[in-house]
């Protein structure tokens, strides 16, 4: 059975418009659920007066969504931000180690067979066939492989030089987990659902102010609906950092 965060990556990871035409059928469901409340009031024509809010009511839980809606937003970016981060450092480790060991410093054969192991595992296996979201024995194995290649260098030209090696291939070990742990974790079922839930209330309370004028009312929410639907589709396609995954190909850590 799939998780409520299993389904939030199946959906994060579906094309754009697919995500739009998901949020845009939730829109017309929240704004069909506001309407409709604003319409079972407006028929009380009567008691209209004593259920209608004060107009500034309105602002106190728009605040809140709007708050909610900008502190999520700044963490789906921060992931992003994140993602790229390590992936540009580990480009910048491989090829450093790439260097290090080349005919041009230490000559080491065997670490550009071991590095080049390492690239094409995690291509495969962790970011084409798991996205991410799981680790690889292959890769696992690889990993291991250079740390093989840091202790023969050890053994071999004891100094600076092993040193470096040994601190390369560790900033390699970080980026692989730093990747795999945005991989797993970079959706947030409980913050999409807060965010989702105070919208939602949101439009009640806009229904709410506007029982007195159902047209007016009615034209509110269908600009609010649309309004958030463009928002949480704008963070939904980057909800998943690693979805257009041939915008960060591994292979260019070859150089």
């Amino acid at each position: 059975m799939h998780t409520a965060e299993q389904w939030a990556d199946y959906v994060f990871g579906l094309p754009a418009l697919t995500q739009f035409a998901i949020f845009a059928v939730h829109g017309l469901v929240v704004f069909g659920l506001s309407l409709g409340l604003l319409m079972l009031f407006n028929a009380r024509s009567k008691q209209i007066a004593q259920l209608m809010p004060v107009g500034p009511f309105f602002a106190a839980i728009s605040m809140i969504f709007a708050l909610f809606l900008a502190f999520h937003a700044a963490d789906i970016w921060s992931h992003k931000r994140d993602a790229e981060r390590a992936f540009l450092q580990a480009n910048s480790a491989i090829k450093s180690f790439s260097q290090l060991t080349g005919p041009g410093q230490l000559n080491v054969p065997e670490a550009a067979a071991a590095v080049r192991r390492y690239v094409v595992a995690v291509k495969d296996e962790e970011w084409t066939k798991h996205r991410n979201q799981k680790a690889s024995a292959k890769a696992e194995d690889a990993l291991r492989d250079l740390q093989a290649v840091a202790v023969r260098i050890a053994r071999d030209t004891p100094g600076p030089a092993a040193a470096q090696a040994f601190a390369l291939v560790d900033d390699i070990a970080k980026t692989r987990s730093d990747r795999l742990w945005i991989g797993q974790n970079h959706t947030e079922f409980t913050s999409w659902f807060a965010v989702l839930l105070i919208g939602l209330m949101t439009h009640f309370a806009v229904a709410s102010v506007h029982l007195d004028r159902p047209r007016a009312g009615a034209l509110a929410l269908a600009l609010l609906a649309m309004t958030t639907t463009i928002a949480y589709w704008s963070l939904g396609v980057v909800d998943d950092p690693y979805r257009h995954l041939d915008k960060l190909d591994p292979m260019t850590w070859l150089g």
